[in-house]
């Protein structure tokens, strides 16, 4: 088996200098990346989890926290509580919440974790069962990066025969977890049922297992890095979009929804492409009730959503302060400004005023007859982003008086007249 100090330094270009937080579960795996690390010039760092799951969690306990007062190592021990919900998820939140802190404290970025390669095979197994994308099918990443923490498995190329028989040489000391034969779990029926056949039909199997990952791997960085050139500040430009192969245009869609933390399936990618490439210039699919993936003439987009259809604020005289977002004022003084104000002219209107946004069913009154307001951001190719922030004036009773930058109702008389303005405080993406 290759040295670990050779992994980390020559393969993953880790400085001897740095500190490793290594999270050890006193099981073979773990304890035989502590052993290998274990003299070496890295700095370690120890965190143990217990799960409270097994009466044999405080012997596991024992048994790492005596290795690391024997070769004085800083240990860390945690206890992980779930009240609810899906255990192995939020155990596995958990551990990574504690892990980042404890690398925090050592300021240190990188946390190693035992990972090996009949694990990537389990792994990719999995992700064919359930449906995952070109990363996702490749299996679990030697390397990856979560906000400015460095997440390493030095181990994810060995097998777990190799393991064993380190074990064995150096008489290492471990525990077998109980819970690993138990066939309650879909990762231990592919390795009690599945795995053990697919062995048998070819003994070079985990080699090509470690081929296929790399092979997928090395697809979808390429395909990644194209992506990134093409997708500037998050937006498709769809002049291009239709030009490009469609594996860039797939990658493309899920490089926007992965930006905002937000899982996404096969289907759905084929869905908002399909959205992308119609005739429609502006189209919205909506991801979850938070976000929306926006296709909007010239570029398309993902939306954070805010729930903007109850923001009513009723406007009086003077300075109307429009939440952090805006300040409107309504003025009846004749010696306004008339640069810096819009000038209303009317006979009769209900006060107060209500600024909101535009509503489904909005009617725009001119000399010639009424006109939907939907029609008239259509007709402007108002993208929809914009559509959505633009701000209604109407009177108390609904008759709308001004449309933000594109309408003000001149069918009201001439015996009164008003000035306002509005004067953003924030804009909205």
């Amino acid at each position: 088996m290759k040295s670990m100090q050779s992994i980390l330094k020559n393969d993953l270009k880790i400085p001897t200098s740095s500190t490793l937080v290594l999270s050890v579960s006193g099981g073979i795996d773990s304890m035989v990346m502590l052993h290998m690390l274990q003299g070496s010039p890295y700095r370690l760092v120890v965190v143990h989890f217990n799960h409270l799951k097994r009466d044999q969690s405080i012997i596991e306990k024992d048994l790492v926290d005596r290795f690391c007062k024997k070769h004085e190592i800083p240990f860390h021990y945690y206890t992980i509580r779930v009240k609810s919900g899906n255990f192995h998820h939020q155990a596995h939140i958990l551990r990574e919440h504690y892990l980042n802190e404890v690398a925090k404290i050592y300021n240190t970025p990188y946390i190693l974790t035992a990972h090996h390669l009949d694990d990537l095979f389990e792994n990719i197994l999995i992700k064919l069962t359930r449906g995952s994308n070109l990363l996702g099918y490749a299996g679990m990443q030697q390397v990856y990066q979560a906000e400015s923490f460095i997440y390493v498995k030095p181990l994810l190329y060995v097998s777990k025969k190799e393991i064993k028989a380190y074990a064995t040489e150096h008489q290492i000391p471990y525990l077998d977890d109980e819970s690993n034969e138990e066939n309650n779990y879909l990762r231990n029926r592919y390795r009690h049922s599945v795995v053990p056949i697919m062995k048998q039909e070819n003994d070079m199997l985990l080699e090509q297992i470690k081929q296929y990952h790399m092979q997928i791997s090395s697809a979808f960085f390429f395909i990644r890095n194209q992506t990134i050139e093409h997708v500037q500040n998050r937006r498709i430009p769809l002049d291009q979009f239709s030009t490009w192969a469609d594996p860039l245009k797939d990658d493309a869609i899920a490089y926007l929804v992965e930006s905002y933390e937000l899982s996404v399936s096969y289907e759905t990618i084929q869905k908002i492409k399909r959205m992308l490439l119609s005739d429609k210039p502006n189209s919205l699919y909506r991801l979850n009730k938070n976000h929306c993936f926006i296709k909007s003439y010239k570029e398309a987009f993902i939306k954070p959503l805010s729930d903007k259809s109850d923001m009513r604020f009723l406007i009086r005289e003077g300075d109307n302060r429009i939440g952090n977002m805006a300040i409107f004022t309504l003025s009846s003084k004749t010696n306004a400004n008339t640069e810096e104000f819009t000038k209303l002219c009317y006979n009769k209107l209900a006060f107060p005023f209500i600024l909101r946004h535009r509503t489904e069913g909005d009617q725009l009154a001119y000399a010639y007859g009424h006109k939907k307001l939907k029609k008239l951001l259509i007709d402007e190719k108002i993208p929809m982003d914009i559509r959505n922030n633009l701000w209604v004036l109407t009177d108390h009773e609904g008759t709308i008086l001004w449309v933000q930058n594109l309408y003000l109702n001149q069918t009201l008389g001439q015996e009164n007249t008003l000035y306002f303005k509005l004067k953003e405080v924030h804009k909205h993406a």
